[in-house]
């Protein structure tokens, strides 16, 4: 792709450059591209990459647009970067991207009350909960909670067990991280 930058002459110039090259303005420079294909039928996967795409932006212009929320349009801008260049950008990539949940510390988890667990999850934006289920070899669920961020420590959120837990062998710890647009990923760790 060719960039035309810095020339007054092509300040207002855009269109079909023949039948095979189409020139555009672009954040600010003129950009010489091969003319777009049209005609084509999407498949199913571009179908569904296409939907989310749209959801993005719908959710984007929720987040940032001119009726949204004064506090939502700020936060959106405190992620603008020289890559996301705009607050709606950033809340379409945060709508586009899930959280992970890189690993969940049972060392001080022993079945006791106010034992420990230590979960590392992160997101493009902001993780903005952690939820701790924790079953027993049966299945049968034990306890859920909402786990805190840790105050001294990035990324980093703890669960303190509430109910004690006496067959700690075989028991499932189940994180899962949400981020603002309800996106969710979870991670098992068995004991």
């Amino acid at each position: 792709m060719s960039k035309i930058q810095n020339n007054p002459l092509l300040r207002g110039v855009s269109g079909m450059l023949g039948e095979t090259m189409v020139i555009r303005k672009i954040r600010g420079k003129l950009q010489m591209a091969n003319r777009p294909t049209q005609g084509r039928t999407a498949s199913a996967k571009q179908a569904a990459i296409q939907f989310k795409f749209q959801e993005a932006a719908q959710y984007a212009k929720m987040q940032t647009g001119k009726d949204a929320l004064e506090e939502s349009k700020a936060l959106y801008a405190t992620g603008i970067t020289d890559k996301k260049h705009a607050a709606r950008i950033v809340a379409m990539t945060d709508y586009l991207n899930a959280p992970k949940v890189h690993y969940i510390d049972a060392q001080d988890y022993s079945g006791g009350v106010d034992d420990t667990i230590t979960v590392k999850a992160t997101d493009d934006f902001m993780v903005t909960g952690v939820k701790i289920v924790i079953t027993d070899g049966n299945g049968t669920v034990i306890e859920k909670g909402e786990a805190v961020p840790e105050p001294t420590k990035v990324n980093l959120w703890t669960y303190k067990a509430t109910v004690a837990n006496s067959t700690v062998a075989g028991t499932t710890i189940k994180a899962t991280a949400f981020d603002r647009p309800g996106n969710a990923t979870s991670l098992e760790k068995v004991i």
